[in-house]
Protein backbone atom coordinates (compact mmCIF):
# COMPACT_ATOMS: atom_id res chain seq x y z
CA UNK A 1 0.00 0.00 0.00
CA UNK A 2 1.04 3.94 -1.07
CA UNK A 3 2.13 5.55 2.40
CA UNK A 4 0.43 8.13 2.35
CA UNK A 5 -2.86 5.54 2.80
CA UNK A 6 -1.02 3.72 5.12
CA UNK A 7 -1.37 6.75 7.57
CA UNK A 8 -4.88 7.64 6.26
CA UNK A 9 -6.00 4.12 7.15
CA UNK A 10 -4.58 4.36 10.53
CA UNK A 11 -5.80 8.01 11.08
CA UNK A 12 -9.13 7.99 9.17
CA UNK A 13 -10.33 4.20 9.06
CA UNK A 14 -9.81 1.34 6.49
CA UNK A 15 -12.63 2.39 3.98
CA UNK A 16 -11.51 6.13 3.78
CA UNK A 17 -8.26 4.86 2.63
CA UNK A 18 -10.05 2.65 0.17
CA UNK A 19 -12.11 5.61 -0.96
CA UNK A 20 -8.80 7.72 -1.33
CA UNK A 21 -7.28 4.73 -3.36
CA UNK A 22 -10.21 4.72 -5.70
CA UNK A 23 -10.55 8.40 -6.24
CA UNK A 24 -7.09 10.18 -5.62
CA UNK A 25 -4.77 7.90 -7.63
CA UNK A 26 -3.52 11.34 -9.27
CA UNK A 27 -3.08 12.88 -6.14
CA UNK A 28 -1.48 9.64 -4.41
CA UNK A 29 1.66 10.28 -6.77
CA UNK A 30 2.88 12.79 -5.27
CA UNK A 31 4.47 11.89 -2.14
CA UNK A 32 2.69 13.37 0.95
CA UNK A 33 0.33 15.48 -1.00
CA UNK A 34 -2.97 13.59 -0.45
CA UNK A 35 -1.95 12.94 3.40
CA UNK A 36 -1.30 17.22 3.92
CA UNK A 37 -4.97 17.64 2.32
CA UNK A 38 -6.36 15.64 4.28
CA UNK A 39 -4.73 16.52 7.89
CA UNK A 40 -5.08 20.00 6.66
CA UNK A 41 -8.71 19.95 6.20
CA UNK A 42 -9.91 16.94 8.38
CA UNK A 43 -9.12 16.49 12.10
CA UNK A 44 -8.82 12.47 11.87
CA UNK A 45 -11.59 10.88 12.57
CA UNK A 46 -12.62 7.05 11.43
CA UNK A 47 -16.42 7.60 11.60
CA UNK A 48 -15.98 10.29 8.54
CA UNK A 49 -16.08 8.23 5.55
CA UNK A 50 -19.19 6.37 7.13
CA UNK A 51 -20.72 10.36 7.44
CA UNK A 52 -20.08 11.05 4.09
CA UNK A 53 -21.33 8.07 2.87
CA UNK A 54 -24.37 7.85 5.09
CA UNK A 55 -25.15 12.00 3.44
CA UNK A 56 -24.33 10.74 -0.19
CA UNK A 57 -21.18 13.35 -0.06
CA UNK A 58 -19.20 11.36 -1.64
CA UNK A 59 -18.92 13.44 -5.07
CA UNK A 60 -19.08 16.83 -3.34
CA UNK A 61 -16.40 15.57 -0.82
CA UNK A 62 -14.26 14.51 -4.01
CA UNK A 63 -14.76 17.44 -5.79
CA UNK A 64 -13.61 19.82 -2.89
CA UNK A 65 -10.01 17.62 -2.47
CA UNK A 66 -9.46 18.12 -5.76
CA UNK A 67 -9.92 21.81 -5.58
CA UNK A 68 -7.47 22.51 -3.02
CA UNK A 69 -4.62 21.95 -5.31
CA UNK A 70 -3.78 22.60 -9.35
CA UNK A 71 -3.90 19.86 -11.40
CA UNK A 72 -4.61 21.56 -14.96
CA UNK A 73 -2.55 20.83 -17.26
CA UNK A 74 -1.78 24.63 -18.82
CA UNK A 75 0.31 23.79 -21.78
CA UNK A 76 -2.47 21.52 -23.40
CA UNK A 77 -1.84 21.24 -27.18
CA UNK A 78 -4.36 22.04 -29.66
CA UNK A 79 -5.21 19.00 -32.11
CA UNK A 80 -8.15 18.47 -34.14
CA UNK A 81 -7.67 14.79 -34.13
CA UNK A 82 -9.66 12.13 -32.60
CA UNK A 83 -8.73 10.13 -28.77
CA UNK A 84 -8.92 7.23 -31.51
CA UNK A 85 -6.75 8.70 -34.15
CA UNK A 86 -3.90 9.81 -31.47
CA UNK A 87 -3.72 6.68 -29.41
CA UNK A 88 -3.18 4.85 -33.07
CA UNK A 89 -0.23 7.02 -33.44
CA UNK A 90 1.21 6.16 -29.98
CA UNK A 91 0.91 2.58 -31.31
CA UNK A 92 -2.96 1.98 -29.72
CA UNK A 93 -5.86 0.16 -30.61
CA UNK A 94 -9.08 2.48 -28.46
CA UNK A 95 -11.94 0.49 -27.74
CA UNK A 96 -15.41 2.47 -25.39
CA UNK A 97 -17.40 0.09 -23.51
CA UNK A 98 -20.98 0.68 -23.90
CA UNK A 99 -22.10 -3.11 -21.90
CA UNK A 100 -20.69 -5.79 -19.75
CA UNK A 101 -19.78 -7.94 -21.74
CA UNK A 102 -17.57 -5.82 -24.02
CA UNK A 103 -16.00 -4.91 -20.85
CA UNK A 104 -15.57 -8.72 -20.03
CA UNK A 105 -13.43 -8.96 -23.43
CA UNK A 106 -10.70 -7.36 -22.41
CA UNK A 107 -10.30 -9.83 -19.29
CA UNK A 108 -8.08 -11.91 -21.59
CA UNK A 109 -5.68 -9.62 -21.31
CA UNK A 110 -4.91 -9.99 -17.51
CA UNK A 111 -2.80 -12.50 -15.87
CA UNK A 112 -4.52 -14.50 -12.77
CA UNK A 113 -5.07 -12.35 -9.74
CA UNK A 114 -3.99 -9.34 -11.90
CA UNK A 115 -7.62 -8.58 -13.10
CA UNK A 116 -8.92 -5.12 -12.67
CA UNK A 117 -11.54 -4.69 -10.28
CA UNK A 118 -13.51 -3.46 -13.45
CA UNK A 119 -14.29 -7.12 -14.28
CA UNK A 120 -16.52 -7.46 -11.35
CA UNK A 121 -19.54 -5.53 -12.49
CA UNK A 122 -21.43 -2.73 -12.30
CA UNK A 123 -18.47 -0.16 -13.12
CA UNK A 124 -20.56 1.42 -16.14
CA UNK A 125 -22.84 2.29 -13.38
CA UNK A 126 -20.24 4.68 -12.31
CA UNK A 127 -17.84 5.36 -14.73
CA UNK A 128 -16.99 6.01 -18.62
CA UNK A 129 -14.89 2.71 -19.26
CA UNK A 130 -12.57 3.12 -22.38
CA UNK A 131 -9.52 0.45 -23.37
CA UNK A 132 -6.52 1.23 -25.10
CA UNK A 133 -4.88 -2.38 -26.17
CA UNK A 134 -0.99 -2.24 -27.73
CA UNK A 135 -1.28 -3.13 -31.55
CA UNK A 136 1.79 -5.72 -30.69
CA UNK A 137 0.36 -7.07 -27.61
CA UNK A 138 0.66 -10.53 -28.19
CA UNK A 139 4.45 -10.31 -28.56
CA UNK A 140 4.71 -8.77 -25.08
CA UNK A 141 4.38 -11.71 -22.90
CA UNK A 142 4.24 -11.44 -18.72
CA UNK A 143 6.83 -13.82 -17.70
CA UNK A 144 9.56 -11.40 -19.58
CA UNK A 145 8.85 -8.74 -16.59
CA UNK A 146 9.85 -10.60 -12.99
CA UNK A 147 10.35 -7.16 -11.81
CA UNK A 148 7.23 -5.68 -13.17
CA UNK A 149 7.04 -1.54 -12.82
CA UNK A 150 3.81 0.71 -13.18
CA UNK A 151 4.93 1.70 -16.70
CA UNK A 152 7.00 -0.83 -18.65
CA UNK A 153 5.89 -2.08 -21.61
CA UNK A 154 3.92 -4.70 -20.36
CA UNK A 155 2.27 -2.40 -18.09
CA UNK A 156 1.45 -0.18 -20.11
CA UNK A 157 0.34 -2.32 -23.10
CA UNK A 158 -3.09 -2.66 -22.11
CA UNK A 159 -4.31 0.17 -20.33
CA UNK A 160 -7.67 1.50 -18.85
CA UNK A 161 -9.26 4.88 -19.45
CA UNK A 162 -12.03 5.57 -16.69
CA UNK A 163 -13.81 8.99 -16.27
CA UNK A 164 -16.42 8.88 -13.57
CA UNK A 165 -20.03 9.97 -14.46
CA UNK A 166 -20.50 12.82 -11.62
CA UNK A 167 -19.87 16.51 -12.69
CA UNK A 168 -15.88 15.90 -11.89
CA UNK A 169 -15.14 13.20 -14.38
CA UNK A 170 -12.14 12.14 -12.69
CA UNK A 171 -10.16 10.32 -14.49
CA UNK A 172 -8.41 6.74 -13.63
CA UNK A 173 -5.58 5.60 -16.25
CA UNK A 174 -4.83 1.98 -14.93
CA UNK A 175 -2.69 -0.10 -16.41
CA UNK A 176 -1.87 -4.00 -16.61
CA UNK A 177 -0.48 -5.38 -13.07
CA UNK A 178 -3.42 -3.87 -10.88
CA UNK A 179 -1.94 -3.84 -7.55
CA UNK A 180 1.30 -5.64 -8.47
CA UNK A 181 2.93 -2.34 -8.42
CA UNK A 182 2.21 1.19 -6.47
CA UNK A 183 -0.57 3.08 -7.52
CA UNK A 184 -1.64 1.46 -10.68
CA UNK A 185 -4.62 2.89 -10.86
CA UNK A 186 -2.37 5.95 -11.57
CA UNK A 187 -0.27 5.31 -14.54
CA UNK A 188 1.10 7.78 -16.72
CA UNK A 189 -0.04 10.19 -13.32
CA UNK A 190 -3.44 10.02 -15.04
CA UNK A 191 -2.28 12.58 -17.69
CA UNK A 192 -3.90 11.80 -21.12
CA UNK A 193 -1.17 13.86 -22.57
CA UNK A 194 1.41 11.49 -20.61
CA UNK A 195 0.70 9.03 -23.51
CA UNK A 196 0.52 11.52 -26.17
CA UNK A 197 0.31 15.13 -26.80
CA UNK A 198 -3.10 16.63 -26.76
CA UNK A 199 -5.48 13.86 -25.70
CA UNK A 200 -6.66 15.26 -22.88
CA UNK A 201 -7.79 17.95 -25.13
CA UNK A 202 -9.03 15.12 -27.53
CA UNK A 203 -11.09 13.17 -25.13
CA UNK A 204 -12.52 16.76 -24.28
CA UNK A 205 -13.59 17.76 -27.50
CA UNK A 206 -14.82 14.25 -28.68
CA UNK A 207 -16.59 12.84 -25.83
CA UNK A 208 -17.12 16.06 -22.91
CA UNK A 209 -14.82 14.00 -20.66
CA UNK A 210 -12.00 16.09 -19.30
CA UNK A 211 -11.50 16.02 -15.21
CA UNK A 212 -13.07 19.27 -13.69
CA UNK A 213 -11.52 20.57 -10.37
CA UNK A 214 -14.09 23.52 -8.68
CA UNK A 215 -13.42 25.69 -6.22
CA UNK A 216 -15.98 25.21 -3.48
CA UNK A 217 -16.71 24.82 -0.16
CA UNK A 218 -17.87 21.55 1.87
CA UNK A 219 -20.57 21.17 3.78
CA UNK A 220 -21.62 17.73 6.25
CA UNK A 221 -24.34 17.71 8.75
CA UNK A 222 -22.32 17.15 12.12
CA UNK A 223 -18.72 18.77 11.58
CA UNK A 224 -17.79 22.40 11.74
CA UNK A 225 -14.75 24.35 10.04
CA UNK A 226 -12.64 25.33 12.80
CA UNK A 227 -10.56 28.74 12.30
CA UNK A 228 -7.96 26.46 11.54
CA UNK A 229 -9.22 25.58 8.47
CA UNK A 230 -10.16 21.81 9.87
CA UNK A 231 -13.42 19.93 9.60
CA UNK A 232 -14.43 18.27 12.84
CA UNK A 233 -16.86 16.02 14.16
CA UNK A 234 -18.74 17.65 16.68
CA UNK A 235 -21.54 16.10 19.58
CA UNK A 236 -23.53 18.73 20.87
CA UNK A 237 -23.23 22.76 19.28
CA UNK A 238 -24.28 25.10 22.24
CA UNK A 239 -24.68 28.43 22.71
CA UNK A 240 -22.51 28.55 18.91
CA UNK A 241 -19.82 26.11 21.13
CA UNK A 242 -19.17 22.80 19.49
CA UNK A 243 -18.33 19.76 21.89
CA UNK A 244 -16.12 17.14 19.86
CA UNK A 245 -15.11 13.79 20.09
CA UNK A 246 -11.02 13.38 20.95
CA UNK A 247 -11.48 15.81 23.85
CA UNK A 248 -12.05 18.71 21.88
CA UNK A 249 -13.97 22.12 22.49
CA UNK A 250 -14.31 24.70 19.89
CA UNK A 251 -15.28 28.10 21.02
CA UNK A 252 -16.73 30.79 18.65
CA UNK A 253 -14.74 28.18 16.08
CA UNK A 254 -11.72 28.83 17.93
CA UNK A 255 -9.75 25.34 18.62
CA UNK A 256 -9.37 24.25 22.25
CA UNK A 257 -7.82 20.89 23.04
CA UNK A 258 -7.91 19.37 26.24
CA UNK A 259 -4.89 16.99 28.06
CA UNK A 260 -5.54 13.13 27.79
CA UNK A 261 -3.97 12.80 30.78
CA UNK A 262 -6.68 15.91 32.73
CA UNK A 263 -9.48 16.30 31.47
CA UNK A 264 -12.15 13.74 29.94
CA UNK A 265 -15.03 16.00 27.94
CA UNK A 266 -17.99 13.76 27.94
CA UNK A 267 -20.89 15.46 26.32
CA UNK A 268 -21.06 19.12 26.94
CA UNK A 269 -19.41 18.60 30.62
CA UNK A 270 -15.87 18.59 31.63
CA UNK A 271 -14.02 16.32 34.28
CA UNK A 272 -10.99 17.61 35.55
CA UNK A 273 -9.28 14.33 36.25
CA UNK A 274 -6.73 16.06 38.47
CA UNK A 275 -9.05 18.44 40.50
CA UNK A 276 -12.06 15.69 40.52
CA UNK A 277 -14.48 17.76 39.43
CA UNK A 278 -17.11 17.93 36.75
CA UNK A 279 -18.07 20.93 35.50
CA UNK A 280 -19.70 23.13 32.76
CA UNK A 281 -17.96 24.20 30.20
CA UNK A 282 -20.46 27.24 28.96
CA UNK A 283 -21.12 28.95 32.32
CA UNK A 284 -24.34 30.31 30.46
CA UNK A 285 -26.46 27.15 30.37
CA UNK A 286 -27.99 25.38 33.44
CA UNK A 287 -27.89 21.37 34.08
CA UNK A 288 -29.02 19.85 37.35
CA UNK A 289 -27.26 17.44 36.86
CA UNK A 290 -23.51 19.09 38.07
CA UNK A 291 -25.54 19.55 41.57
CA UNK A 292 -25.50 15.95 42.06
CA UNK A 293 -22.01 14.77 41.04
CA UNK A 294 -19.86 16.47 44.32
CA UNK A 295 -17.24 15.71 46.43
CA UNK A 296 -15.71 13.73 43.94
CA UNK A 297 -12.61 11.30 45.82
CA UNK A 298 -11.54 8.81 43.39
CA UNK A 299 -12.19 8.68 39.33
CA UNK A 300 -11.85 5.51 37.95
CA UNK A 301 -12.21 4.66 34.09
CA UNK A 302 -12.45 1.62 32.79
CA UNK A 303 -12.01 0.39 28.96
CA UNK A 304 -14.98 -1.82 27.19
CA UNK A 305 -14.75 -2.74 24.37
CA UNK A 306 -15.53 0.96 22.51
CA UNK A 307 -16.99 2.28 25.78
CA UNK A 308 -15.61 3.65 28.56
CA UNK A 309 -17.01 3.02 32.32
CA UNK A 310 -16.51 6.18 34.67
CA UNK A 311 -16.90 5.33 38.19
CA UNK A 312 -17.05 8.34 40.26
CA UNK A 313 -16.96 7.85 44.12
CA UNK A 314 -18.15 10.63 46.07
CA UNK A 315 -17.51 11.12 49.42
CA UNK A 316 -20.04 9.62 52.14
CA UNK A 317 -22.48 8.72 49.40
CA UNK A 318 -22.62 5.70 47.10
CA UNK A 319 -20.46 5.59 43.64
CA UNK A 320 -22.09 6.73 40.63
CA UNK A 321 -21.52 5.04 37.32
CA UNK A 322 -21.21 7.03 33.71
CA UNK A 323 -20.39 5.31 30.55
CA UNK A 324 -19.95 7.22 27.71
CA UNK A 325 -19.17 5.69 23.84
CA UNK A 326 -16.35 5.90 21.33
CA UNK A 327 -17.54 9.70 21.06
CA UNK A 328 -17.51 10.35 24.67
CA UNK A 329 -21.16 10.73 24.78
CA UNK A 330 -23.11 9.50 27.53
CA UNK A 331 -25.24 6.45 27.19
CA UNK A 332 -25.66 4.94 30.30
CA UNK A 333 -26.19 6.67 33.71
CA UNK A 334 -26.53 4.75 37.23
CA UNK A 335 -27.00 7.09 40.91
CA UNK A 336 -28.28 5.22 43.65
CA UNK A 337 -28.35 8.56 45.67
CA UNK A 338 -30.40 10.90 43.90
CA UNK A 339 -33.73 11.38 45.97
CA UNK A 340 -34.62 14.83 44.42
CA UNK A 341 -33.27 16.63 40.90
CA UNK A 342 -33.64 20.15 39.96
CA UNK A 343 -34.72 21.57 36.37
CA UNK A 344 -32.57 21.26 33.10
CA UNK A 345 -30.75 17.68 34.11
CA UNK A 346 -28.87 16.37 31.44
CA UNK A 347 -30.99 19.20 29.26
CA UNK A 348 -29.28 18.51 25.86
CA UNK A 349 -28.61 15.56 26.02
CA UNK A 350 -29.39 13.00 22.88
CA UNK A 351 -27.77 9.70 23.63
CA UNK A 352 -28.83 8.19 26.77
CA UNK A 353 -30.11 5.17 26.39
CA UNK A 354 -30.10 3.47 30.00
CA UNK A 355 -31.20 5.12 33.51
CA UNK A 356 -30.96 4.02 36.80
CA UNK A 357 -32.17 6.26 39.42
CA UNK A 358 -34.22 3.66 41.70
CA UNK A 359 -34.13 6.09 45.55
CA UNK A 360 -35.32 9.07 43.14
CA UNK A 361 -38.83 10.58 44.31
CA UNK A 362 -39.12 13.80 42.74
CA UNK A 363 -37.71 15.39 39.18
CA UNK A 364 -37.51 18.93 38.00
CA UNK A 365 -38.77 20.63 34.87
CA UNK A 366 -37.21 19.73 31.13
CA UNK A 367 -35.92 16.55 32.59
CA UNK A 368 -33.71 14.44 29.37
CA UNK A 369 -35.62 17.34 27.12
CA UNK A 370 -33.50 16.99 23.96
CA UNK A 371 -33.01 13.20 24.48
CA UNK A 372 -34.06 10.84 21.78
CA UNK A 373 -32.37 7.61 22.61
CA UNK A 374 -33.80 6.29 26.00
CA UNK A 375 -36.11 3.37 25.37
CA UNK A 376 -36.75 2.20 29.07
CA UNK A 377 -37.37 4.31 32.31
CA UNK A 378 -38.38 2.52 35.21
CA UNK A 379 -38.78 4.64 38.80
CA UNK A 380 -39.88 2.70 41.27
CA UNK A 381 -40.83 5.76 44.19
CA UNK A 382 -41.11 8.84 41.83
CA UNK A 383 -43.70 10.68 43.06
CA UNK A 384 -43.64 13.90 41.38
CA UNK A 385 -42.76 15.30 37.89
CA UNK A 386 -42.31 18.77 36.54
CA UNK A 387 -42.64 20.31 33.19
CA UNK A 388 -41.76 19.14 30.01
CA UNK A 389 -40.99 15.03 31.38
CA UNK A 390 -39.20 14.04 28.21
CA UNK A 391 -40.93 15.92 25.97
CA UNK A 392 -40.86 15.03 22.16
CA UNK A 393 -39.04 12.04 22.84
CA UNK A 394 -40.11 9.89 19.83
CA UNK A 395 -38.27 6.96 21.34
CA UNK A 396 -39.36 5.56 24.94
CA UNK A 397 -41.44 2.19 24.65
CA UNK A 398 -41.51 0.88 27.99
CA UNK A 399 -42.76 3.62 31.22
CA UNK A 400 -42.68 2.06 34.88
CA UNK A 401 -43.71 5.09 37.28
CA UNK A 402 -45.48 2.70 40.28
CA UNK A 403 -45.89 5.76 42.82
CA UNK A 404 -46.36 8.68 40.48
CA UNK A 405 -48.45 11.03 42.11
CA UNK A 406 -48.31 14.25 40.01
CA UNK A 407 -46.72 15.56 36.63
CA UNK A 408 -46.51 18.86 35.12
CA UNK A 409 -47.13 19.79 31.80
CA UNK A 410 -46.30 18.26 28.15
CA UNK A 411 -45.92 14.88 30.11
CA UNK A 412 -44.54 12.51 27.38
CA UNK A 413 -46.37 14.49 24.32
CA UNK A 414 -45.47 13.91 20.87
CA UNK A 415 -44.13 10.39 21.74
CA UNK A 416 -44.59 8.22 18.61
CA UNK A 417 -43.58 4.23 20.73
CA UNK A 418 -45.16 3.96 23.95
CA UNK A 419 -46.91 0.65 23.12
CA UNK A 420 -49.75 -1.48 24.00
CA UNK A 421 -50.56 -0.48 27.42
CA UNK A 422 -49.56 2.33 30.27
CA UNK A 423 -50.98 2.17 33.71
CA UNK A 424 -50.05 5.01 36.10
CA UNK A 425 -51.89 3.61 39.30
CA UNK A 426 -51.02 6.44 42.13
CA UNK A 427 -51.62 9.38 39.47
CA UNK A 428 -54.09 12.12 40.81
CA UNK A 429 -53.12 15.16 38.65
CA UNK A 430 -51.42 16.10 35.48
CA UNK A 431 -50.91 19.47 33.67
CA UNK A 432 -51.74 19.84 30.34
CA UNK A 433 -50.98 18.24 26.88
CA UNK A 434 -50.89 14.77 28.90
CA UNK A 435 -49.99 12.39 26.05
CA UNK A 436 -50.46 14.75 23.92
CA UNK A 437 -50.15 13.59 19.69
CA UNK A 438 -49.20 10.20 21.19
CA UNK A 439 -49.77 7.38 18.25
CA UNK A 440 -48.88 4.42 19.46
CA UNK A 441 -50.82 4.34 23.04
CA UNK A 442 -53.61 1.63 22.84
CA UNK A 443 -54.21 0.68 26.67
CA UNK A 444 -54.26 3.51 29.56
CA UNK A 445 -55.26 3.35 33.16
CA UNK A 446 -55.52 5.46 35.93
CA UNK A 447 -57.56 4.79 38.60
CA UNK A 448 -56.61 7.50 40.43
CA UNK A 449 -56.83 10.74 38.23
CA UNK A 450 -58.98 13.43 40.03
CA UNK A 451 -57.44 16.69 37.85
CA UNK A 452 -56.24 16.98 34.22
CA UNK A 453 -55.17 20.06 32.70
CA UNK A 454 -56.11 20.93 28.99
CA UNK A 455 -55.92 19.16 26.06
CA UNK A 456 -55.48 15.90 27.77
CA UNK A 457 -54.76 13.54 25.23
CA UNK A 458 -54.76 15.84 22.38
CA UNK A 459 -54.55 14.25 18.49
CA UNK A 460 -54.32 11.10 19.75
CA UNK A 461 -54.99 8.73 17.34
CA UNK A 462 -54.94 5.09 18.63
CA UNK A 463 -56.32 4.83 22.19
CA UNK A 464 -58.88 2.26 22.49
CA UNK A 465 -59.65 1.96 25.98
CA UNK A 466 -58.80 3.80 28.72
CA UNK A 467 -60.06 3.87 32.90
CA UNK A 468 -60.54 7.03 34.66
CA UNK A 469 -63.55 6.45 37.29
CA UNK A 470 -62.46 9.20 39.96
CA UNK A 471 -61.79 12.24 37.44
CA UNK A 472 -63.47 15.16 38.72
CA UNK A 473 -62.07 18.40 36.62
CA UNK A 474 -60.72 18.27 33.26
CA UNK A 475 -59.61 20.85 31.55
CA UNK A 476 -60.66 22.14 27.80
CA UNK A 477 -59.40 19.81 24.68
CA UNK A 478 -60.24 16.79 26.59
CA UNK A 479 -59.59 14.23 23.74
CA UNK A 480 -59.81 16.55 21.04
CA UNK A 481 -59.48 15.51 17.75
CA UNK A 482 -59.50 11.77 18.85
CA UNK A 483 -60.49 9.57 15.94
CA UNK A 484 -60.52 5.64 16.89
CA UNK A 485 -62.21 5.40 20.52
CA UNK A 486 -65.99 4.77 21.39
CA UNK A 487 -66.69 7.17 23.38
CA UNK A 488 -69.24 4.59 25.25
CA UNK A 489 -65.84 3.16 26.27
CA UNK A 490 -65.11 5.77 28.61
CA UNK A 491 -65.33 4.75 32.52
CA UNK A 492 -67.02 8.24 32.97
CA UNK A 493 -66.25 9.35 36.60
CA UNK A 494 -68.34 12.24 38.86
CA UNK A 495 -66.70 15.02 37.25
CA UNK A 496 -67.87 17.50 35.25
Amino acid sequence: MNQDLKIIKKLYGEKMAHFCRENFATLLETEGLLLKLMLNNFEPSHVLYDDILKQELDGEFKNYIYSLVDVENNNEIKTLKTPKELLSEAGYDLYECHTEEEIQRFKKYYAPEEELCTFNGGRLNRCFVFFAIKKDVDTIRREDYKNPERQDSYGTSVISIQFTRDSSHTLSIKNRYNHRVNNPDSTYSNNLDNIISGLTESFANTYGLIQINKDEQFEIDGYVKASDGKYYKYNYEINNIYYCPNNIIIDNFEVKKYAKEKYLILDYYVLDLVNKKLSLYDRGIFDAFIDDVKDITKIAIVKKNQDKEIILTLKNQNAIKIVVNANNEIIKLENNNLKSIGDYFMYYNNTLQEINLPNLEEIGNYFLQMNNSIKEINFPNLQRIGNSFLHCNLVLEKLKLSNLEETGNYFLSSNKSLYPSLSLPNLQKVGNYFLARNNTLQELDLPNLKESGSSFLLFNRSILKFNIPNIEHAGYDFLASHSRMDINDLEKGEGR
